[in-house]
């Protein structure tokens, strides 16, 4: 199951919780990037980080349709609410 992290409110955190608490370590800080990373193949769909993420930045989808009907609805709302 895919993740999204909402770009506009993760803080990019080098100490983030989410990506601690990822046994897998498909979520990690770059630090050649400066940002959040996140590896797909790695992932084992816990849903650790989503339960960690303390500025609510990601967001979990049962599959790809999902996740791009999430991205098309977020795009939306920021959209909507500028």
């Amino acid at each position: 199951m895919p993740i999204y992290i909402d770009k506009k409110l993760c803080d990019q955190n080098k100490d983030c919780p989410a990506a601690t608490y990822c046994v897998p370590l498909a979520l990690r800080y770059d630090k050649e990037r400066g940002e959040i990373v996140y590896d797909r193949e790695k992932c084992m769909s816990c849903g650790t980080c989503v339960v960690h993420c303390g500025p609510g930045a990601i967001y979990f989808a049962q599959d790809d349709e999902e996740l791009a009907l999430l991205v098309e609805e977020l795009k939306r709302l920021e959209e909507e609410n500028g």
